[in-house]
């Protein structure tokens, strides 16, 4: 396994075990979930600006097995699911933009935390978005 959790002395993963991506608009919502993947799961992840399309491609070109992302007009522009074919795809868009839903259909951190844990597991592509129920 990886190396010791500064903090807490248990192992955690290491970049190539459980890469994660997260392409943010908002800096503070993309900062805020790489620090509790790390807090909670001892998951370093890849923070991006979602608007710079170089960032992104390169940061995809690593092969990450989930990505969180913000659906932004430069995002639109590209196709994830080429970029980052075996990736389980997280949009939290709606999260961010709609302001807090407590339905069946939000994602929200126990999603993300679910696809990142899960992500050790087998291979393949999947996208959980807002609209999934779940």
């Amino acid at each position: 396994m990886g190396p010791c959790h500064p903090e807490g002395g248990r192992q955690v993963a290491s970049e190539e075990q459980h890469p994660v991506v997260i392409l943010y608009e908002h800096a503070l919502l993309g900062e805020g979930i790489a620090r509790y993947l790390r807090a909670q799961l001892g998951v370093e992840a890849r923070v991006v600006s979602a608007f710079d399309l170089q960032a992104v491609t390169t940061a995809l070109a690593l092969g990450p097995a989930v990505v969180i992302f913000e659906l932004t007009e430069p995002l639109s522009q590209v196709d994830l699911t080429i970029l980052a074919p075996h990736a389980v795809l997280i949009d939290v868009s709606r999260v961010v933009t709609r302001g807090l839903d407590l339905s069946s259909e939000a994602v929200g951190l126990h999603r993300i935390v679910q696809a990142v844990r899960g992500s050790g597991r087998g291979s393949g592509s999947g996208r959980a978005e807002s609209t999934e129920a779940g």
